[in-house]
């Protein structure tokens, strides 16, 4: 894996998680794979996720803890019933690409993870050349995105963001804390619905390519609306839309256009 490959890697794991992560290649193994955990915890403070070839045509991927992982496990056994929902919704995208093993004998729909025994494995067949730079970026990013998601889901990350002002230009060390967890939310949106847009049909990686990756995720009832926080459905409260439609959508304030009004005016039919 070269450099510029576990950067980009580095990168996707991040949007996905909401938190900083570190990735490193892992020749531990007779086949090189991939090794990642989350920058403020330490490889051995909290979860390791690791990517190996294995047999002819398969990826392995395993999620176990560190040595020094307990606090980290007792704040996840006591993560709120909303993260775990979204946590399990995560877990089972990361185990839709193949076999899935949840110890200590669980299954998707009512793991939860309290204690240093608990580990995920999943076994992804029928790769073609899985040693290659391609096929290790391609598992990495069907499953361990989604499965370090749902990890960070149940840790608490949040994303978050400078403050706005209306001064344009302005420099600023203050942050905030997001009231979505747009990263995670992000990622299961785009993972149920796809990446074309609601509104136009238009998705941009099948004109951009790698440059494409600009899908938005529109918010049905949006979050500066709420009279207090509450959980968002990915499958009904969220839809893809591309930049332009989505500031179309934006237009009226403050409640936005609905989809459906606004495929009426680009003239598109529903599907």
């Amino acid at each position: 894996m070269t450099p510029e490959r576990t950067e980009i890697l580095r990168a996707v794991l991040e949007r996905g998680t909401g938190a900083e992560v570190a990735v490193r290649p892992d020749a531990s193994q007779a086949r090189a794979g991939l090794t990642a955990w989350f920058a403020d915890l330490g490889a051995s403070g909290g979860p390791v996720v690791n990517l190996h070839p294995t047999g002819l045509r398969r990826h392995r991927v395993t999620l176990n803890f560190g040595r020094f992982a307990r606090p980290c496990i007792d704040q996840m056994a006591a993560a709120p019933a909303e993260r775990l929902t979204t946590a399990r919704a995560l877990m089972s995208r990361a185990a839709s690409p193949g076999d899935c093993t949840i110890s200590p004998q669980q299954t998707l729909e009512d793991w939860r993870v309290t204690g240093a025994d608990f580990g995920v494995q999943v076994l992804v067949k029928n790769i073609d050349a899985p040693g290659s730079e391609e096929a290790v970026i391609h598992t990495a990013e069907t499953v361990m995105v989604p499965l370090m998601a749902a990890l960070a889901e149940l840790i608490g990350y949040e994303d978050v963001e400078p403050e706005d002002y209306d001064e344009e230009g302005r420099v600023t060390e203050t942050m905030v804390r997001r009231r979505e967890r747009s990263a995670r939310n992000r990622l299961l949106c785009l993972s149920i619905h796809g990446h074309r847009c609601a509104v136009c049909g238009f998705e941009p990686e099948s004109v951009y390519g790698d440059a494409g990756a600009i899908i938005e995720v529109h918010h049905l009832e949006p979050v500066s609306m709420l009279t207090e926080p509450r959980p968002y459905d990915p499958t009904v409260d969220l839809v893809p839309l591309c930049p332009n439609c989505h500031r179309a959508v934006h237009t009226r304030r403050p409640a936005p256009w609905t989809v459906e009004d606004m495929r009426k005016r680009v003239g598109r039919e529903f599907s």
